[in-house]
């Protein structure tokens, strides 16, 4: 089976120069630079002029379904190990290539197949060359024109989907890729635009293709956002109702009463013994460990964010509880404004801490700090933690290495992924002498 047309881009082949000039040069570099330009749209990358030859050279020889597929799987091979180097996820690039593909292929099957027509229709005599070799041109360019505008407007929803779904849900997200995919076999199996009689079928069938998708993509993103939302609401409850009830302080402060009645009898029984062993072994240690505990977490008291407060103080909580040395400076109010999504600041919160934490544990010296402050009209959460390691790879981190999986490497790719939403928002992160810090710099609105 003959996958790819190997003398596509040879003059000789054609009836004459110009079909030749219009059909093998301008429409293949105009199709391959199309997707690349769409799939530009969606994900921020941008792309030096080379490669928009190289998508033209490659979908100008994919003359068959199979030989199209191969195309669009080398283009993803391209981008994913020499444009971004493995920085972004696979799953992440071949869903935003696939939607531009797809967003392309309904609008030049409801164009195309429109122009076609259209020139059937007004012409008497249809020239069968013009149409298959110079007809292209306009059509791929109205084409993009409609198609770019449908990225445009389906941008946010787009991205909504990458994140909750792509990200989360792979399986699923491939599935919904693979569905568009299968438009492809309706273009070269089914489709016969171009015919008066069959365009109703092929637009009503084509559009059918991208309204379905497209409700799909809608209806799989509310569900997993709202899930999401319901299960971090649910979090932000627990850590309200953990900061509010899990109030040491005032169990001490009862069970001190109580140990002072113990204390009184045995100094009214002359138990000088019996006195010095409750003084020694209850409220000694007891002191000094709520005494930490309200140095510790009276710092928080600066938070103004109850949400924020009340989740650092689970986990600031949770890492005394583990027996790490933990260090808080909040030594002015801090109030965080909406430049970053609530949830979403409170997601990278979260996952910052998790990783400190877990990564601490594993450590010799078992400490993790935690500072917030606003300085030049920026708010700063920078959040270190002793490591293992002298010095992490911070490269290897971001690229997510599974031997790095225990301790960073997956926390700070998913931090990556939704600070990509945030491009005015700063991460630095550093790494030397048994110490990991990282820095989340917010402009102030």
């Amino acid at each position: 089976m003959q996958f790819f047309n190997i003398p596509a881009l040879l003059p000789q082949f054609y009836p004459s120069m110009l079909y030749w000039f219009f059909s093998a040069i301008i429409f293949n570099l105009l199709y391959g630079s199309a997707y690349l330009l769409l799939f530009s749209r969606l994900s921020h990358i941008h792309f030096r002029w080379w490669y928009f030859i190289i998508a033209g050279f490659l979908y100008a020889f994919a003359i068959s379904l199979v030989g199209n597929l191969l195309a669009i799987v080398l283009m993803l091979i391209i981008i994913y190990y020499l444009i971004i180097h493995r920085r972004i996820s696979f799953n992440i690039i071949g869903t935003q290539y696939i939607y531009a593909n797809f967003i392309l292929l309904i609008t030049f099957g409801c164009v195309g197949s429109l122009i076609t027509t259209l020139y059937n229709v007004v012409v008497k005599v249809p020239d069968y060359n013009f149409v298959y070799y110079i007809l292209g041109t306009p059509k791929i360019i109205v084409s993009f024109l409609v198609a770019y505008g449908i990225i445009v407007a389906t941008e946010k929803l787009f991205a909504r989907y990458t994140d909750v779904v792509a990200i989360q849900y792979p399986i699923l997200a491939w599935i919904i890729n693979l569905l568009m995919l299968t438009f492809l076999f309706y273009m070269y199996r089914v489709n016969g635009g171009g015919h008066p009689a069959k365009l109703p079928v092929t637009i009503a069938v084509t559009v059918g293709y991208g309204v379905v998708a497209l409700l799909a993509i809608k209806a799989f993103t509310n569900y997993y956002h709202y899930k999401a939302l319901a299960v971090s609401l649910q979090d932000e409850v627990d850590n309200l109702q953990y900061y509010t009830s899990h109030d040491e302080l005032r169990h001490f402060r009862h069970d001190y009463k109580n140990i002072l009645y113990s204390l009184t009898g045995s100094l009214e029984n002359n138990d000088v013994a019996e006195a010095k062993k409750v003084l020694n072994q209850v409220i000694t240690p007891s002191e000094k460990t709520v005494t930490q505990k309200e140095s510790v977490l009276g710092q928080l008291k600066n938070v103004l964010n109850l949400d924020i407060k009340s989740l650092l103080y689970n986990k600031v909580l949770s890492a005394l509880e583990d027996n790490l040395k933990v260090m808080v400076e909040i030594s002015e109010p801090v109030k965080f404004t909406n430049t970053v999504a609530p949830l979403d600041l409170i997601r990278i919160l979260s996952n910052l801490m998790d990783n400190a934490i877990k990564a601490a544990k594993q450590s010799k010296d078992k400490k993790v700090s935690v500072a917030l402050f606003v300085k030049n009209h920026q708010q700063w959460i920078v959040i270190g933690n002793s490591t293992r390691e002298k010095a992490l790879n911070l490269q290897q981190l971001s690229n997510n290495h599974s031997n790095l999986e225990s301790s960073h490497g997956l926390g700070l790719k998913n931090l990556q992924m939704i600070l990509a939403r945030y491009p005015q928002v700063q991460h630095e992160v550093s790494s030397n002498n048994y110490w990991l810090e990282q820095s989340i710099i917010i402009p102030q609105k």
